[in-house]
């Protein structure tokens, strides 16, 4: 006569009892690993993406919003010696085109020279001119000539003038957020989708206001070339977040260009927008 013997799977725990529980944790463990794919999958829905917040930025230019402000730029040069400027801009932004028109004031040897940039949402490139008053007329910038510095400073004419997009030139990877001083910020990988001057861009992204805070530009050779950093934020009379110290860093020349808002005023003319004022004496 043949003993039956039960056969332990684990230790103290028969077959026929273990079984049952075996095939009932299994179903939670499947359970739990469904709702833990749903979960994530949403929670991944829900988070934006590197090109998303490129899509939604603000601020891309140096100056932005509409009206008119005075404005302190000041240059750096290795030394340390500044040279200050005093400028009127005059800006428009109705989301149909973006005008501004940037005048030097003071000092007298650049006084009267004045910078014209129109462009139209979706109209290509932007109309720029540069008006200089020892010549007596204006200047067309386009093309490569847009990547130029603008007036001497570390920044580019298309840095100051507008009419153009990030999203329009490079694709971004979303990196891990970061805290920049006191902004939570999302932080982006850029990488140009032609070859250019920057072989990549690292962007911190003010999550409540969608402002890049601080960006990186590194040259070919991976090297950090310039770095822009934004503060002084402040809420005009709509509400709207208006950086008023802006200063482009030159990290292999080891220049600086700063930008002061020292006053803001109301809306201004169409007028103002025109090649007729910009030849104006």
């Amino acid at each position: 006569m043949k003993t039956t013997k039960t056969v332990l799977l684990t230790p103290g725990l028969p077959a026929p009892i273990l079984r049952p529980l075996l095939m009932t944790l299994t179903r939670l463990s499947l359970t739990l690993a469904l709702l833990l794919m749903a979960s994530g999958t949403t929670f991944a829905q829900d988070l934006p993406s590197g090109d998303d917040i490129l899509a939604q930025l603000k601020g891309q230019t140096a100056l932005i919003g509409s009206g008119s402000a005075v404005v302190n730029l000041i240059t750096e040069n290795k030394k340390g010696d500044q040279r200050a400027s005093k400028l009127m801009v005059f800006r428009s932004d109705d989301g149909v085109a973006e005008k501004q028109l940037v005048e030097y004031m003071d000092p007298a040897d650049v006084r009267g020279t004045k910078f014209l940039s129109i462009s139209e949402r979706g109209g290509g490139e932007p109309e720029m001119w540069l008006y200089l008053p020892a010549l007596g007329r204006e200047r067309r910038i386009a093309g490569h000539m847009t990547k130029g510095n603008f007036m001497g400073t570390d920044f580019t004419y298309e840095e100051i003038g507008g009419g153009w997009a990030y999203s329009d030139e490079y694709d971004a990877v979303r990196l891990d957020d970061e805290a920049h001083e006191e902004y939570a910020c999302y932080v982006l990988d850029l990488t140009p989708r032609t070859e250019g001057d920057y072989s990549r861009l690292k962007m911190w992204v003010w999550r409540d206001e969608m402002i890049p805070l601080k960006i990186q530009f590194y040259d070919t050779s991976g090297q950090l070339s310039k770095q822009l950093l934004i503060t002084d934020l402040r809420r005009n009379e709509d509400g709207e977040c208006i950086p008023h110290r802006i200063v482009m860093s030159n990290e292999l020349a080891g220049t600086k260009s700063i930008i002061e808002i020292l006053e803001i005023r109301n809306q201004v003319d169409d007028d103002f927008f025109t090649l007729r004022y910009l030849r104006a004496k």
